[in-house]
């Protein structure tokens, strides 16, 4: 097992309290500290409307992680998440080639294109 980039999107119902939320950040957080891994970031995008209902919520609180650890974090964050019942849905994303991109929450609610624009071959 070697040590990689990961980002890891969390889906919190954003029915529990602030400080509920607040808590299981801190316990992902604490648990990628756990397996001696190195957390870049954690972006917080806060409540957002769900695209579909899951489990009867259609608000979640969004948080990515970016960190880099050892292999085997995966499987016991995703372990953990599967039996937590604040988690809606998380994804875990291996050598993510973004990780060093600076998160810039203007663009998020933009509908601009950025950087990766299609070049259709027509100027």
């Amino acid at each position: 097992m070697g040590i990689k980039d990961y980002e890891t999107m969390v889906v919190i119902d954003a029915m529990i309290s602030d400080e509920a939320i607040e808590a299981e950040i801190a316990a992902v957080e604490k648990k990628i500290a756990a397996h001696s891994g190195e957390i870049k970031r954690c972006d917080k995008w806060g409540k957002r409307k769900l695209a579909y209902v899951i489990r009867k919520q259609t608000h979640g609180f969004y948080a990515i992680f970016y960190y880099k650890a050892d292999s085997g974090i995966v499987q016991d964050l995703e372990r953990g998440f599967n039996i937590n019942s604040n988690v809606l849905r998380f994804l875990t994303l291996a050598d993510y080639p973004l990780t060093d991109i600076i998160y810039n929450q203007d663009h998020v609610s933009s509908n601009e294109y950025t950087a990766f624009d299609i070049d259709d071959g027509e100027d």
